[in-house]
């Protein structure tokens, strides 16, 4: 190998280090926080207690100018079979987990409980293999506050917390807690694809909610300040 060569290889060599660094001190830690204030990543929230030891935390946020109880009717419906995860169905619809995301409020998908399975693939995806572990259990609700899920491979938490800031907006507050990877192969999968990927599904999840919840809320104020004009003027 010739000078030349090694000063190539070298040059690559720090050209990847910097890249890592930056991503590993710069981007990761802006990510994990995306849209959360200091105080909401401090905070104790709903489900932590499902892993108090959780080697790994998220916490995302976004205002949502909509009262709390229409941001719930959006949340409340999630799921594989109900109404999707308001994030890149197509992306998710690559590995055949079958995502449609809703794009109205149904009455069929207001119903959830603790205790309820919701699903992340449809039943037989991978021939069934992981049918009652593809999800989350629910094990906390209270709606238009909190909608706490555990998932079925490492016991993990995912929490979804509704601040009331006012009568017309909502802080949307989201945490996972789960396990740092065990081995330099799970290192590798977990933090060069699943973080960056779980990001970029949660963040548009996040902004979908927004939006929807926004343009419900507006529209049943308009209509309810169309019923009252109505009524004025048959008066």
């Amino acid at each position: 190998m010739n000078l030349n060569s090694l000063k190539t290889i070298a040059g690559w060599s720090a050209v990847g280090l910097g890249a890592a660094a930056a991503y590993i001190y710069g981007v990761r830690p802006w990510h994990l926080r995306w849209g959360a204030t200091d105080e909401e990543v401090r905070a104790h929230l709903p489900g932590d207690e499902i892993k108090p030891s959780a080697g790994i935390q998220v916490t995302h946020a976004v205002t949502i100018d909509a009262p709390a109880n229409v941001v719930w009717k959006w949340l409340v419906q999630i799921g594989q079979d109900r109404g999707g995860f308001y994030s890149y169905d197509w992306i998710e619809n690559l590995f055949g987990l079958r995502v449609h995301n809703a794009y109205g409020v149904h009455s069929e998908w207001q119903r959830l409980a603790v205790g309820d399975f919701v699903r992340a693939a449809h039943p037989d995806w991978l021939g069934g293999k992981y049918r009652d572990r593809t999800g989350w259990y629910v094990v906390e609700l209270e709606p238009d506050y909190k909608l706490v899920l555990r998932d079925e491979i490492e016991q993990g938490s995912w929490a979804f917390v509704l601040r009331h800031l006012d009568e017309t907006r909502t802080r949307l507050v989201i945490r996972a807690r789960g396990d740092r990877p065990a081995n330099l192969l799970d290192k590798a999968f977990h933090y060069g694809f699943f973080e960056p990927a779980h990001f970029i599904m949660e963040r548009k999840m996040l902004l979908t909610i927004k939006r929807r919840a926004e343009e419900f809320s507006v529209g049943h104020t308009e209509e309810a300040e169309l019923d009252l004009t109505a009524e004025k003027i048959a008066v």
